[in-house]
């Protein structure tokens, strides 16, 4: 069975390079719908990792990521914070490591 991975970002910031980069690592990756909540993916799927853009939420980045941990993911959810300075290789890198 593939792990999972939910990818958070957006058409202006998109994860597509890591995406297709986890997809060819043999990871699924899952994303929300414009309807699905990213807090219901998480408590409801198997995730091994969630991936955020930093820049998705801008200056309400920190209070989403801390309502997520606090709130919703399971500790055995890595939580993978991405900036425009990361690579493809340095994400799977951390996701190897869970």
């Amino acid at each position: 069975m593939k792990s999972k991975v939910l990818i958070l970002d957006n058409k202006i910031y998109s994860l597509s390079g890591i995406s297709n980069f986890l997809k060819q690592k043999k990871y699924e990756i899952v994303k929300p719908s414009e309807t699905e909540s990213a807090f219901n993916i998480c408590s409801s799927a198997d995730l091994k990792a969630v991936i955020v853009d930093l820049r998705l939420f801008g200056a309400k980045s920190n209070v989403f990521l801390q309502n997520l941990k606090d709130n919703v993911l399971p500790e055995d959810v890595k939580l993978i914070t991405i900036s425009d300075t990361i690579s493809p290789r340095q994400v799977f890198d951390d996701l190897r490591m869970c």
